[in-house]
């Protein structure tokens, strides 16, 4: 399948994804996966279980190897890049299962997430030189502001492990933010959440996107994913069985057969 094409009306795409594949031993986890994501968009990625969605990310972040096909950021080519340049290049992403570093604060978890960001090493950090001062106080000064942003600026000096479930999956998205993404990828960040909290993260992954991140989202719950993206892709067994609004998502005869086994066109479900 070719990646969905752009209207006249769209920006060029910042992400661009040939003809990925990926297998683990006799499981095809991706087949010729082909999509672009347009700069300043969510991007939904929607599919059953085991249908490639978190190998798709992997991939994308160099967890992964693909077996064939290419990876474009801004027309540059980025597969089988090592993790840290590709943050350096402006991709960061969240986990399934969250991340932390549990003995750290709160503060700390996001500082971390500055390393590409700042020239400071051990040696100047122990001397205390003057502009290693002031740099690792402008570092903290930024982890606030975006501890702020997320909503939990209360608990800066709090232990991470210790956090609530539903901080915590803030503070992991904050920690990416630090790295001052164009890219970010958010993998099932409203898995855990209650409605209120799940309503909550959706106003920030919106004003996140005001601020010119584009976003690629991984995520279960239906509603959350209809309201705030702009296209979505489904995958199903690996390959790509459908693109388009969430209108058209909603009303796709194979994507209702994917999700409820049958092949009756209505609206599809969710809560």
């Amino acid at each position: 399948m070719s990646a969905p094409c752009l209207n006249r009306f769209e920006k060029p795409p910042l992400l661009r994804a040939d003809s990925i594949s990926k297998a683990f031993g006799g499981v095809q986890a991706l087949l010729n996966v082909s999509f672009e994501v347009s700069e300043g968009t969510i991007l939904g990625i929607i599919g059953p279980n085991g249908a490639g969605k978190t190998t798709l990310f992997n991939v994308i972040t160099s967890a992964y190897p693909p077996d064939s096909g290419q990876l474009f950021l801004d027309r540059k080519k980025i597969q089988n890049r090592k993790v840290h340049e590709l943050v350096r290049l402006g991709i960061a992403r969240t986990f399934q299962n969250v991340e932390l570093f549990e003995n750290m604060t709160a503060l700390e978890n996001v500082m971390v997430g500055q390393y590409t960001q700042t020239r400071c090493g051990i040696f100047a950090a122990a001397a205390r030189l003057p502009w290693a001062v002031a740099e690792e106080k402008q570092a903290r000064e930024e982890a606030m502001a975006l501890l702020s942003f997320v909503g939990i600026a209360q608990y800066a000096e709090n232990r991470s492990g210790n956090l609530p479930f539903g901080w915590q999956r803030l503070l992991e998205i904050a920690r990416a933010l630090a790295a001052k993404p164009r890219l970010l990828l958010l993998d099932e960040p409203a898995a855990g959440l209650n409605a209120v909290e799940t309503r909550r993260l959706g106003n920030l992954i919106e004003r996140i996107r005001h601020q010119g991140v584009t976003i690629l989202l991984v995520e279960h719950d239906m509603n959350l994913t209809m309201t705030i993206c702009d296209r979505i892709i489904v995958l199903n067994y690996g390959k790509i069985l459908a693109h388009g609004t969430p209108e058209e998502i909603q009303s796709n005869p194979a994507v209702m057969a994917a999700y409820l086994g049958t092949s009756e066109v209505s609206p599809l479900i969710y809560d």
